[in-house]
């Protein structure tokens, strides 16, 4: 009892690093992205998803991210296949309508 009282500083400080490491750990655990589902057509490839969809994240990061998210062991994919990107991803989604020089008609 006496080491505590003589020492309450250190007690003090333990107990602060222990309550900041439960809630940085519960905190993390509680941020889970939100996941879309994105069907796969034929001829797809992850390369041209990550044009697509993986906005300013480089496209090989991209493809890491996904093939993790998906438990890929490849980066081979097959029409009718779904795959789980970020829901956030979802509106990278690019605008056909838009024409720019050059394009032709």
């Amino acid at each position: 009892m006496t080491f505590f009282r003589r020492n309450s500083y250190l007690v003090f400080f333990f107990s602060l690093i222990v309550v900041f490491t439960f809630y940085t750990v519960i905190s993390h655990n509680a941020e889970k992205q939100q996941l879309g589902e994105l069907q796969i057509e034929k001829g797809d490839t992850l390369w041209e998803l990550a044009e697509s969809f993986s906005g300013e994240t480089p496209h090989h990061e991209w493809i890491e991210e996904i093939m993790e998210v998906n438990n890929l062991k490849t980066t081979k994919i097959v029409a009718g296949q779904s795959l789980k990107i970020p829901a956030e991803q979802l509106n990278f989604t690019p605008d056909e309508t838009k024409y720019y020089a050059g394009d032709a008609e």
